[in-house]
């Protein structure tokens, strides 16, 4: 039946062979594969969906591969810190409290599982970029001293400052 249409119209068969060319091209530049990405299951986006549910609003998350991406937006008054120097401790314990909120609210298995997380904050006058691994973060989960908290954050977290 099928081939009895197409040989009674000929301008319909080259019709779909440029359509498939067409397509064939859109997926191999690369425009198709958003779709099938997301498709992916992987264990960032599993940690980033319970994440987006409990995080505050001034933070985003996303992920790239299976490594998480958070960032954090502070808004720090002006008043509440003297120089550069309390600004930078107070961002530190901020960092480490939120280092122990994504391990808190995160699935454990699949933050064990995430490759490496990267937690960016942002402020006015100075930027803090930590990496660490999520086999390393899921342990702050369970760590109630805070002089082991330090130690294991001391090991584990790899930070880069910088000065705007």
């Amino acid at each position: 039946m099928a081939s009895k249409l197409l040989t009674k119209y000929p301008i319909l068969m080259v019709g779909l062979l440029l359509m498939a060319l067409f397509l064939f091209q859109l997926r191999d530049k690369g425009l198709l594969q958003s779709r099938r990405e997301s498709m992916t299951a992987s264990s960032c986006k599993a940690v980033g969906v319970m994440l987006n549910k409990r995080i505050p609003s001034n933070w985003s998350s996303s992920c790239k591969g299976n490594n998480l991406i958070v960032s954090i937006n502070l808004a720090i008054d002006e008043g509440s810190y003297k120089d550069v120097e309390n600004l930078r401790a107070i961002m530190y314990r901020d960092l480490a409290n939120d280092l122990i909120l994504i391990a808190k609210n995160s699935p454990s298995d699949s933050l064990e599982r995430t490759d490496i997380v990267r937690v960016r904050m942002n402020h006015s006058k100075f930027e803090i970029n930590a990496i660490t691994e999520g086999r390393f973060l899921i342990k702050l989960s369970t760590i109630k001293s805070t002089d082991l908290i330090k130690e294991h954050l001391k090991a584990t977290v790899q930070v880069k400052e910088t000065k705007k």
